[in-house]
């Protein structure tokens, strides 16, 4: 069994994939479905939803169907139906082929009306009430896609129904679990994340030569879980907006991290083995600090990060993330936020997380180990928001790969920098190592951010570049 997360806005739907519905005295607001071209698929119960005290009605796009969408982020593919597919390099021979079972088709409505499936905030499924209800589901043979009508409780999701009622967008992120994956490259079936083939582990999302992209088939998906959910840039200016206006560091950082899962999520898989990799390295380098010498790197200059958002900031940040990675471009906190802060609307925090400047993340000396010991780490770890993105318009590759001498992590572009030694005493200023900050709210909300994007860094890169972007950390947390 693996366990999947997908996020509809992923899928090129030319709309919002959430919208407030309308009920009143004569039902659902027809002409509001009309519009999302959704009016056919819920025929049957339009007329039926009655308005009820405490509940808001949301009509929701799930999925898109591969044939006509695509994969999403991950390299997940959710078939439309039954149809044969021809590996183009099969890693068994006598099986060259495979025929779906029923993809959304069959799984879609019947997985989301079981009685376990149930709406939630963030993934918080175990000990909690739910805090919302599916109404109906249905495939949308027209526009190829899964939609549902959920009913929220007004109150709980008070915050997302006020910023989608205000035109800004707010976002869900489906729960599922598949009995296996197929690779539409070798045929590999994977029951659990360990048995994918390096197609899907080193090369997810690519293209192979005869234009066939590596990801997986997920022909019998179970949804259970549907979740509202803020993007990374929202959980951050908030705990930022509660420092700033005056409140308690200590309440911000109990409402930030409130209701975590009462035991360890387990990790999985490509992510969690890039987090050890980074902690081992973390410790490695903690040895070089005790042990005298410390190679320091400076990195870009002011100027330099100041152009690079210029020239990049009308590019959405997973793409820039994504491109920046695989050329082994190390994005400083100060820019990765300021860049995410440019996708915020006013009034959300947005001028908190443009005005930071370096240093705003505390000391990140042990951000890695700090991560890996908390106890919801593997929550964080599913979270996605720096996952690998499918190739994007060239025009952007060439503008980062004209950063790699400033910001360029690998041993190239390392060592064509002016790098100094600097001599400390036995374990450093004060006989030992610094600590993270983990008390202040706001540091420990980027800190955080930034070492779930080092693990994204991690998973593209080698060993030899991770490390030097881990030492280029190091020197400037000193």
């Amino acid at each position: 069994m693996i366990e999947k997360r997908i996020l509809p806005e992923d899928f090129n739907f030319d709309v919002p994939s959430v919208e407030i519905i309308g009920v009143g005295s004569k039902g659902m607001d027809k002409q509001a479905m009309v519009k999302r071209a959704s009016a056919d698929a819920f025929a049957d119960v339009i007329a039926g939803l009655e308005k009820k005290a405490n509940r808001t009605y949301l009509h929701v796009i799930t999925t898109g169907a591969q044939e006509y969408y695509g994969s999403n982020r991950n390299g997940d593919s959710y078939n439309e139906g039954v149809r044969t597919v021809q590996f183009p390099y099969p890693e068994n021979q006598k099986r060259a082929s495979y025929t779906t079972d029923g993809g959304l088709r069959k799984y879609h409505d019947a997985s989301y009306m079981d009685k376990k499936a149930a709406v939630y905030q963030e993934h918080r499924t175990e000990g909690v009430a739910p805090s919302g209800e599916i109404i109906a589901a249905r495939y949308n043979d027209d526009m190829h896609r899964g939609e549902l009508i959920i009913a929220v409780d007004t109150e709980k999701w008070a915050p997302r129904l006020e910023k989608k009622a205000s035109g800004q967008n707010i976002y869900l992120s489906i729960g599922a679990t598949v009995p296996y994956d197929v690779c539409e490259v070798c045929g590999r079936i994977a029951k659990t994340a360990s048995e994918h083939c390096d197609h899907f582990k080193h090369s997810r999302c690519q293209y192979m030569d005869d234009g066939t992209q590596c990801t997986v088939i997920n022909d019998a998906p179970h949804f259970y879980d549907i979740s509202g959910v803020d993007v990374p840039a929202d959980r951050i200016a908030f705990v930022l907006s509660k420092v700033a206006s005056g409140e308690q560091v200590k309440t911000a950082a109990a409402e930030a991290y409130a209701a975590r899962p009462a035991r360890r999520v387990p990790m999985f898989g490509k992510v969690a083995a890039a987090l050890a990799k980074l902690s081992r390295m973390e410790k490695r380098i903690e040895g070089l600090i005790e042990g005298d010498k410390v190679e320091r790197d400076d990195g870009p200059d002011d100027d330099a990060k100041a152009n690079f958002i210029l020239r990049v900031e009308k590019y959405p940040v997973e793409e820039i993330v994504d491109v920046s990675n695989r050329k082994g471009l190390l994005l400083p906190p100060e820019v990765l936020f300021k860049l995410m802060g440019k996708e915020l609307e006013d009034g959300e925090g947005k001028d908190a997380l443009e005005s930071l400047d370096e240093g705003c993340c505390g000391d990140m000396s042990c951000m890695m180990r700090e991560l890996e010991d908390d106890e919801s780490c593997g929550e964080c770890l599913r979270d996605g928001s720096f996952d690998q993105h499918p190739p994007v318009d060239v025009n952007l590759a060439n503008i980062i790969e004209a950063f790699m001498p400033d910001f360029g992590m690998t041993n190239p572009a390392v060592g064509a920098r002016s790098i100094r030694i600097t001599i400390i005493g036995k374990g450093g200023p004060n006989g030992s190592r610094k600590k993270a900050s983990a008390g202040h709210a706001a540091e420990t909300a980027l800190r955080r951010t930034y070492a779930r994007y080092l693990v994204s860094f991690a998973q593209q890169n080698d060993d030899a570049t991770c490390m030097n972007a881990l030492r280029h950390i190091a020197g400037l947390s000193r």
